[in-house]
Order: structure tokens, then C-alpha cells, then sequence
């Protein structure tokens, strides 16, 4: 009885011995980090800053319509005051901002990247939480469709503040800045 785990045992191991000359470190494969030389012209630099991306402004009250033949609409501001629901969220007054994006162009467009900000004239900036009624933008747009997102941002105080909303519905497309002042 003893006999067959042995034999089992060498039957395992003996598969694990190296081959003839496995010894031997193969050369890696692609581009070798030290076969960098430099640039023929080291007085040029690489980019310093990201590109500028398209901004359209416009009225807290009116839609703005992108090159990209998306609009963008802010359809009801309001102030509320959050309570914190989960650990690590905070209390106080905030800005709700409801909004649609509508895709009047013929190819479907993304919103999953959207990015939503709140600034006041004076560079308070309204800082986004996810407490209260947040529902951001998402998923894809297909062509002659609209989505709506609502953002909420913590500002203190928010009744007569003066803001700017600027709404950039994907990465890389031109942004939508709103200006009015609360109410």
C-alpha cells in the first residue's frame, strides 16, 4: 500500500526536471528600455499642457448647441440642503443642477465621461457629491436621442451666488459653459 503514493510521487516529480540548456536566460523580445538615445534636436520640448478644448457659452436659461451637433440644456436649477446618508459624506447646502444632452448629429455619441462643474464668480467651486439626488449622465446617445443627468454640488451660500456650469458631455469634445446666477 505504502508503494503506490511513492510511485505517484515519482511519477509527478519526474515531469518537473529542466531540459538540456534551460539554463540559459532568453533575450527578451521588443524594445529595450537601455537602447534609448535622445532626440536629434534637444532644444524642442514634447507638449507642456493639454490642448485647448472648444468652449461655447451661453445664459443659465438657454440651450447651447456644440460643433458636434450635441445641445446641451440646463432644465431646472435648485438649491437643497444634504444630509449625509452613508459614513464620509458631509451635510449642508447645495446646488442641484438637472440637465440634457440631445445628439443631433447621425452617429451615436457617448455621455459615460461626462464631466459636470460648478464654479461661483468670485472662485468658490461647488464641490460634487454624490449624497442627495445625483443620476449622472450615462451610456450611449444613439442619433436623434437625449439623455438627462442631475449633479449635485455642495456651495455655501448658494441663494443669489453667480456661477458658471460648464458641462463637457465626453473627453475630448468641446465644452458647454453656462453663466446666470441662482436664485
Amino acid at each position: 500500500m505504502a508503494v503506490a503514493p511513492l510511485v505517484a510521487l515519482a511519477l509527478v516529480t519526474a515531469g518537473c526536471t529542466a531540459a538540456p540548456g534551460a539554463s540559459e536566460t532568453p533575450a527578451p523580445e521588443g524594445t529595450s528600455t537601455t537602447d534609448w538615445t535622445p532626440p536629434s534636436d534637444t532644444e524642442t520640448e514634447g507638449p507642456t499642457e493639454a490642448p485647448a478644448l472648444t468652449e461655447q457659452s451661453g445664459a443659465l436659461d438657454a440651450p447651447i448647441a456644440l460643433s458636434t451637433d450635441m445641445v446641451v440644456t440646463i432644465d431646472k436649477i435648485s438649491t437643497t440642503t444634504i444630509k449625509p446618508e452613508t459614513p464620509g459624506e458631509y451635510a449642508g447646502s447645495a446646488v442641484v443642477v438637472t440637465l440634457s444632452v440631445s445628439n443631433d448629429s447621425k452617429r451615436a455619441q457617448s455621455v459615460d465621461s461626462a464631466v459636470v462643474s460648478l464654479v461661483t464668480d468670485d472662485g468658490d467651486i461647488g464641490v460634487s457629491t454624490t449624497a442627495g439626488p445625483n443620476e449622472p449622465l450615462q451610456g450611449e446617445l444613439a442619433a436623434g436621442a437625449k439623455a438627462t443627468g442631475t449633479y449635485v454640488f455642495m456651495l455655501d451660500p448658494t441663494q443669489g451666488r453667480s456661477v458658471k456650469i460648464s458641462v463637457n458631455y465626453a473627453a475630448g469634445e468641446p465644452v458647454a459653459t453656462f453663466a446666470g446666477q441662482l436664485s
